[in-house]
């Protein structure tokens, strides 16, 4: 408990001849119990449109709290509730966000065993201002290689997000590079298999302070 999980990533999007980074977003994360975790994203937009004009700013907050209810033990994976809300906190007009509220409640589950960690998540997304409501799905297995470097592959989809827009699969393949115990690097790229064929990409920090084991 009373520990801290600082990530600083650099993210990438790209289709339609429009990119859209997060430079950088932080993702903050707060222990207050042994199981429940608090969580504040600040991301700083930037979008390239076709025309080569590109805007800048504040995103849209993500306020969240992750509540494991069910520890691991033997075959059974833990379990974790993960509540989260996107406030309508960026600059629409300039084409940074879409100025609505999304409610995101995801069921969490993860199993270790060996050098091998599986994850897995189920989601149902609220949006409002007319936009329709969806399912988000994933799977990830990654694999200690040795005590600094992970690697692993993750699958992961949702039914369409917008009306008249087609359900996406993608997929992504990264990593995690520990530089010491409270210092590491993540990495991941990707593109869709099936949707809107968009390339995808992460690179960045993750800072730890006390017991991180959320």
């Amino acid at each position: 408990m009373h520990s801290w999980e600082i990530n600083v990533p650099f993210t990438i999007q790209r289709a339609r001849g429009e990119t859209e980074m997060n430079a950088p977003l932080f993702d903050i994360n707060y222990g207050i119990l042994s199981n429940v975790q608090l969580e504040l994203d600040i991301p700083v937009e930037v979008v390239q449109k076709r025309n080569d004009s590109t805007v800048a700013g504040p995103g849209d907050l993500l306020l969240g709290v992750k509540w494991r209810f069910l520890e691991e033990e033997d075959a059974r994976p833990q379990l974790a509730f993960y509540p989260q809300v996107q406030l309508p906190t960026g600059n629409q007009q300039r084409g940074l966000v879409d100025g609505s509220v999304s409610y995101i409640l995801p069921l969490l589950a993860e199993k270790n065993w060996d050098k091998w960690t599986a994850y897995g998540n189920v989601a149902y997304v609220v949006q409002t201002a007319g936009a329709p409501n969806y399912w988000y799905a994933g799977a990830a297995l990654n694999r200690e290689i040795n005590k600094r470097l992970s690697l692993g592959g993750e699958l992961f989809g949702n039914s369409p997000i917008r009306s008249r827009e087609p359900s996406d699969l993608a997929f992504n393949l990264g990593g995690q590079w520990n530089l010491n115990d409270h210092l590491n690097l993540l990495f991941s790229a990707g593109r869709d298999i099936l949707g809107n064929t968009k390339f995808m990409a992460y690179f960045g920090i993750q800072i730890l302070v006390g017991d991180s084991k959320q």
